[in-house]
């Protein structure tokens, strides 16, 4: 098998014409060739087809397949007995079920060449050790397996000693972490320490800060634009900090979402800092029932 290029006739491998069969781009098949450089000669049988057979075996779509063997080609040197099945048998003795092993998988395949002894036992230790239920720790891996790949010297932690620093106690500790799974992969520096200043700062104690989960929207394009937006319709610091503390979902909500329902609410002289909330919370249907 051939492909024509500008520099001649390639060679090209049986894994690249195997991928080709089943509808992959070349971009793709380039993101898998390049990370092997010279050296791709994969073997269909030994390599290729049981890694996507297992893969397909554990749930996952053509798709999905697809994506997750581009973001993490290694996969097709990892062994199916000494590495891929014990891995998933070990998430399944952890706690979760078939479904969320693959999406865990989809979502994060580097966990295939996470190392069980060096790398994910450990992990659940050291989540155990926080204080964490085993089925919280299940439900972590199950819902952000991306922290399998973060190091517990390096990462996760520095962010419990920081976190105990602000005068978080253990238990407040653990939750934020099982209910705000991304604060673990935000800096210290650019992301935490001054977010939590900010909610300090709008007037919330340490224990509201430990629950307010907005860990993942941006300081400086979300959350300040829109507090200054409520400061400016009139709702007091009391009401705005009681916004952060108790329905901060309400921030995931676009600006433009926020500025028209806060103007329907003024027009009728109904703003207040409950009214509010309640009605951002709203689904179209529903706010334009009550409100239009």
């Amino acid at each position: 098998v051939v492909r024509r290029g500008s520099s001649g006739r390639d060679a090209v491998t049986p894994a690249e014409a195997y991928f080709e069969s089943l509808g992959w781009s070349e971009d793709d098949i380039g993101k898998v060739k390049s990370c092997y450089r010279r050296h791709f000669h994969l073997s269909l049988e030994n390599h290729v087809k049981p890694v996507l057979t297992w893969l397909a075996d554990l749930g996952l779509s053509d798709a999905q397949v697809r994506k997750s063997v581009v973001r993490f080609p290694i996969l097709f040197t990892c062994s199916l007995e000494r590495n891929l099945k014990p891995k998933e048998q070990w998430l399944l003795d952890l706690g979760l079920d078939n479904s969320q092993v693959a999406k865990a998988v989809a979502r994060f395949p580097k966990i295939c060449g996470c190392s069980l002894e060096a790398n994910l036992k450990p992990l659940v230790q050291w989540l155990l050790d926080l204080g964490l239920g085993k089925s919280q720790v299940a439900n972590v891996i199950a819902r952000f397996p991306q922290i399998c790949g973060y190091s517990l010297e390096a990462n996760l932690k520095p962010l419990v000693q920081w976190l105990l620093d602000q005068g978080l106690d253990n238990s407040q500790v653990a939750n934020a972490i099982a209910r705000q799974l991304q604060i673990c992969g935000l800096s210290l520096e650019a992301n935490l320490q001054p977010l939590v200043q900010w909610l300090l700062d709008q007037g919330l104690d340490n224990s509201q800060v430990a629950n307010v989960q907005i860990c993942g929207l941006s300081l400086e394009a979300n959350l300040k634009p829109k507090v200054r937006l409520l400061g400016a319709r009139g709702l007091s610091q009391t009401d705005i900090a009681r916004t952060l503390a108790t329905s901060p979902e309400i921030l995931g909500h676009s600006l433009q979402r926020m500025t028209y329902r806060i103007g329907v609410l003024e027009s009728a002289g109904l703003l207040t800092g409950a009214s509010f909330r309640t009605a951002v919370k709203m689904t179209d249907e529903k706010f334009a029932s009550r409100f239009g």
